[in-house]
């Protein structure tokens, strides 16, 4: 079958269109998310577990820094911070636990930058303080830069925030319990969210072979002695 010159020109041009719009389709969906691990929501699980152990270090310097350390004082901390989820996130769906955990890291990120502002100014000022509160900044970055790819390479945006109007400290002592009620919430949630996705985490096949190998020695060494 012979095909004339502009059969051939059609042709051609139809399909150099679908190319450069298959290409242009691949290139929306994976840009947004070049240079994320593939592996990103274990990245998450990990890295919240570590920064668990972190902030309760922070809360506890913070305290110790800040002469909050009787029972009366820290008591004041023990608030609820309005944008720190009421519930455990790990108990939603997991598009909608990493979009709450976006929302709130990016919540923190701000009251991290606020609270070392303050520290700048503060009497009380410690400078061993001062590291381990842009240690934690940049963790939370970290971790906010993770959730971000879990969610991306899930096909999904991270949630929108709204945030909430925070009242300005009428003194030193006020700024002081401001701090102290983030870094207990910031705490506090990561203490539920490192024990949540614990329970979670699947385990390995590697990992369950030396469960049961474990199991079985006990069993035959419990028959041996009785």
């Amino acid at each position: 079958m012979l095909w004339n010159v502009e059969t051939l020109g059609f042709l051609l041009a139809v399909t150099q269109g679908l190319f450069i719009q298959c290409l242009a389709r691949v290139n929306s969906s994976t840009a947004p998310c070049r240079g994320c691990h593939r592996n990103s929501l274990g990245k998450v699980t990990a890295k919240t577990r570590q920064m668990e152990r972190e902030a309760k270090e922070l809360f506890k310097s913070y305290l110790t820094h800040q002469g909050l350390l009787s029972p009366d004082l820290r008591r004041l901390c023990n608030e609820a911070v309005q944008w720190f989820p009421t519930e455990n996130i790990t108990e939603q769906p997991e598009v909608v636990m990493l979009q709450e955990l976006s929302r709130t890291l990016e919540h923190m990120k701000d009251a991290l930058e606020n609270i070392g502002k303050q520290q700048q100014v503060l009497s009380t000022r410690s400078a061993a303080l001062l590291r381990t509160l842009q240690s934690t900044q940049w963790a939370v970055r970290g971790l906010l830069s993770n959730t971000g790819c879990a969610l991306c390479l899930k096909g999904v945006s991270p949630s929108s925030r709204h945030t909430p109007e925070r009242p300005a400290a009428t003194n030193a002592f006020q700024q002081k319990i401001d701090g102290c009620k983030v870094l207990w919430n910031y705490s506090k949630f990561l203490e539920k969210l490192a024990r949540g996705s614990g329970e979670k985490a699947p385990q390995s096949p590697r990992v369950r072979d030396q469960k049961k190998r474990r199991k079985g020695t006990k069993r035959k060494e419990a028959s041996s002695r009785s």
